[in-house]
């Protein structure tokens, strides 16, 4: 009997193991992929409407659960020349350009997986704003 890699039994347990092998990366690799694709889509929308130096009228407080990724949708409805516009301090969501009346933005944000609070504000209006709650539901 010659040395194991030349018997015959011996290779195709050595190839039914490396087939084996590669479904499971096959698998492990689809799962990851339909995760990502899974968080990379808007779970929730949230519209904001900047009118009267407020969002929504009321600047109100929004709650999250820890890395729900949620899509802003900001728009300026003054009806006036008034310019906002909109960042979230702490989430890499800078000022952009001014908003002027009747335009919007939209910014996809993945929530931390940590729980906190943040803040979004108006970049050009001082205490027009309010809080972004992260909080398990």
């Amino acid at each position: 009997m010659g040395p194991p890699c030349h018997d015959p039994g011996m290779r195709k347990r050595i190839g039914m193991t490396a087939a084996a092998a590669v479904a499971i990366a096959a698998v492990v690799a689809m799962a990851a992929s339909w995760r990502e694709r899974a968080a990379s889509g808007p779970v929730e929308t949230v519209t904001l409407s900047m009118k009267d130096y407020t969002f929504n009228g009321q600047n109100p407080t929004l709650r999250f659960a820890p890395g729900e990724r949620v899509r802003f949708v900001v728009s300026n409805d003054e009806d006036t020349r008034v310019l906002h516009n909109f960042r979230i301090v702490g989430l890499d969501v800078p000022c952009g350009p001014p908003l002027l009346p009747g335009e919007r933005r939209v910014v996809t944000v993945t929530m931390p997986r940590s729980p906190g609070e943040f803040i979004y504000t108006c970049c050009t209006h001082p205490g027009m704003g309010g809080k972004l709650v992260i909080a398990e539901r």
